[in-house]
């Protein structure tokens, strides 16, 4: 009886690690345009998050600035929450901070106040969210691994609705707008990961692989 009992618990032992090697073999590391959009929309998030509380910090920003800032703060960190956990599904290393150019930008921010600070706010996300939506854009078109298609899909409303929340800002505060990004980016072959922006953004703004999120500074 014992022994029928170990061949038995032999047998099943054997069958789970038969059914473990197919998993096993179709793990594939994630494509460079999947990395490299995990990686460019967490930085796209921390720096969002870092400008939003500038925002809301600011005691003489303008109400609708420092609401708005309020809300990048809570859909970058919901955001950023998925981002981390499908990172670590396909074993994509994150980096700990935004880019040098994004700091940059958030370094210029707190240097200023009051309209100055809501107009630099305005325009700098403007640039920034144009160029973000046009990386998502081209994850969606080109990604391979579903679980990041997905994400960029789900990325893909929050970062809209913000960059027509800062549109309508720009409007009430009498600054100019620009037409929303073209839902279908133009991907540039040589670079895996990277879009092309469309004629409706600014043709003078960093690649937004190398900065989505960093605008160009607003003129003195």
């Amino acid at each position: 009886m014992r022994r029928t009992v170990v061949t038995r618990l032999g047998l099943l032992a054997g069958l789970t690690a038969v059914a473990l090697i197919p998993a096993a073999a179709h793990a594939t590391a994630p494509s460079e345009q999947d990395s490299d959009y995990l990686r460019t929309i967490h930085q796209v998030n921390l720096a969002a998050v870092q400008i939003g509380q500038l925002a809301q910090d600011k005691q003489d920003a303008d109400q609708a600035v420092k609401d708005l800032g309020g809300d990048m703060v809570a859909d970058h960190t919901r955001l950023d929450e998925e981002v981390t956990r499908v990172a670590g599904e396909v074993d994509v290393t994150l980096p700990d901070s935004p880019t040098q150019e994004q700091q940059d930008v958030v370094t210029r921010l707190d240097g200023l106040s009051g309209a100055e600070f809501d107009t630099a706010f305005v325009e700098s996300q403007l640039a920034g969210y144009a160029q973000a939506i046009e990386v998502n854009n081209a994850e969606i078109a080109q990604g391979s691994d579903e679980r990041v298609v997905n994400l960029a899909q789900e990325a893909g409303p929050v970062l809209e609705d913000l960059y027509a929340a800062l549109q309508n800002l720009a409007a009430q505060l009498g600054l100019p707008t620009s037409p929303s990004p073209g839902v279908s980016p133009t991907v540039d072959p040589t670079t895996p990961g990277t879009a092309t922006p469309e004629p409706t953004v600014n043709p003078t703004l960093p690649s937004p692989t190398v900065s989505p999120q960093t605008p160009l500074p607003a003129q003195s």
